[in-house]
């Protein structure tokens, strides 16, 4: 017999436990999981009252069930653009949390079946990560994961809004129906990462692989989205500055140790400008990086030609944080 009152004062005990939990973990993921140079949407909740007194009552009709059986009071959901990002994340989850349990359903799906997919874990916060350290009132609380990606996600929230589960009473023709769009969402993944891995190895477009390249290495800096038309704009408008294409080709040979050789001087102009970035908008795109390139290695066909598309304020304000006199 459920004890509604008994759930009803646990609850309103435990939940501001967990709602700071999910800030500190949610905080924490999205500054760590830009160092692996991707940028996934990330967001939390604490369960409503409701939810666990219907979940708690749902699981008693069928097994010994207690509020103190949850592990969902707390859940952390992450989203991904690409399936390779789940093994990402996978890797991070399993570096700085304990794992209680994890469920990779793609994994447990029979070749021939189709359904719902996600990886799903149920974890602690480790107390010997020293951003958790301090936090041994919140160590003892379990909490899940839900790490998705975008179609995925999509999925999950369209079977939701259908009322639709597994269910072998369907009618063939409906199942058929259901096999046929969960299908289509695989394939959707498949092919996203396909063509993300062709892109990535495009070299017809000069601009378009430059961008590839400086995508990840900005979320890992500047921990932040970018608009790409104004990206793909303004290195198309950067490599015209050059006569030929050898130069260009340089450029994209060179730019990542670049970034790798200079990696402590752009960590500290970022963590120190993180605040003014409304004030540095360059700072805010990835192209920022061939800039700093430019004043480094080509500093005069920079200068010569900036005031042409730009405004001269904005070289002189990149030129003092890279601390380059021309």
């Amino acid at each position: 017999m459920i004890n509604v009152q008994k759930i009803v004062d646990l609850w309103n005990e435990e939940q501001p436990k967990y709602e700071e939990l999910g800030k500190i973990v949610c905080a924490f993921i999205k500054d760590k999981i830009t160092e692996y140079e991707i940028l996934p949407e990330i967001q939390y909740r604490t369960k409503e009252l409701l939810s666990i007194i219907k979940k708690v009552k749902k699981k008693q009709d069928h097994k010994e069930y207690s509020y103190h059986h949850l592990k969902d009071k707390l859940g952390i959901r992450i989203i991904c653009s690409f399936q390779e990002e789940l093994e990402i994340i996978d890797k991070l989850l399993h570096d700085f949390f304990t794992i209680i349990e994890a469920e990779y359903k793609q994994e447990e799906l029979d070749f021939d079946k189709l359904d719902y997919v996600s990886n799903h874990y149920d974890v602690q916060i480790n107390l010997d990560v020293d951003e958790f350290g301090k936090y041994t009132n919140l160590g003892a609380l379990i909490f899940e994961i839900q790490v998705r990606t975008l179609n995925q996600h999509a999925w999950s929230n369209m079977a939701h809004s259908l009322a639709y589960k597994q269910d072998k009473d369907l009618p063939p023709k409906l199942k058929r129906k259901v096999y046929r769009l969960l299908s289509l969402y695989e394939l959707a993944d498949d092919e996203f990462s396909s063509v993300n891995k062709a892109l990535k190895e495009y070299k017809d477009n000069h601009s378009f692989t430059l961008l590839k390249k400086l995508e990840g290495k900005f979320y890992k800096y500047a921990k932040i989205d970018f608009d790409r038309e104004i990206t793909l704009y303004t290195i198309d408008i950067l490599l015209s500055y050059y006569e030929n294409e050898d130069s260009v080709n340089q450029i994209i040979c060179k730019i990542g140790n670049f970034i790798t050789n200079n990696e402590q001087k752009i960590k500290r102009i970022y963590d120190e400008n993180r605040n003014r970035f409304y004030a540095i908008l360059f700072l805010t795109q990835p192209e920022i990086f061939i800039i700093w390139f430019m004043l480094q290695n080509n500093p005069f066909t920079l200068e010569d030609n900036w005031a042409n598309d730009f405004e001269e304020e904005d070289l002189e304000q990149i030129k003092t944080l890279w601390g380059n006199d021309l």
